[in-house]
């Protein structure tokens, strides 16, 4: 059973996905990973799902959907004033990252949630150290994929890809503390 914000907040995640027209493996992936965070049950994700193909016609118009349907307010109403003021920032990071996914974050997507920034009055910087992140995050992404293609395998590879994955998980880390110590 949902908690109080939790099928608004899965909401908006699938809303955003839809947001440039499709659903991508990665996409999905990541969001399937959050819904685990949330300790959500298969029925309950399915539930979110239904509602937002019911609302959204027209996926390009998701962010009507959000504000007409009071998905942002929600959302929003469920952690304002409350002591974890991150978790906001905490759904600002996991859209960021959603958008990331498939390694192309969309106008339709940065008009989300630059939406959710007014709203919610989230510090443009704190976005921005997110927007940065997972610039980074990405290229890194792809400096493996390159020594993947480019090294044979063995010990110079391996050290290669752990110093890139070392390098990943360091920043995945410092966003996660930013995260943690923030206060909205």
């Amino acid at each position: 059973m949902f908690s109080s914000g939790q099928k608004e907040e899965v909401m908006l995640y699938y809303l955003y996905m839809l947001s440039d027209g499709e659903i991508s493996y990665s996409e999905e992936k990541q969001f399937n990973e959050i819904c685990k965070e949330l300790h959500l049950s298969e029925e309950d994700k399915q539930s979110a799902i239904a509602r937002c193909k019911e609302v959204a016609k027209n996926p390009k118009a998701a962010l009507d959907v959000i504000v007409n349907e009071k998905i942002d307010e929600q959302v929003g109403q469920g952690w304002f004033g409350l002591k974890d003021a991150s978790t906001l920032a905490r759904i600002m990071w996991n859209l960021v990252n959603l958008g990331y996914a498939d390694t192309y974050y969309s106008e339709e997507e940065k008009k989300i949630v630059k939406h959710l920034i007014k709203k919610w009055e989230v510090d443009p910087e704190v976005y921005q150290e997110m927007v940065d992140t997972a610039d980074t995050m990405l290229a890194l992404t792809k400096q493996k994929e390159w020594v993947i293609s480019k090294f044979p395998r063995g010990s110079e590879r391996d050290e290669k890809e752990k110093k890139i994955d070392s390098e990943i998980n360091t920043m995945l880390s410092d966003i996660k503390l930013t995260i943690e110590e923030l206060t909205m």
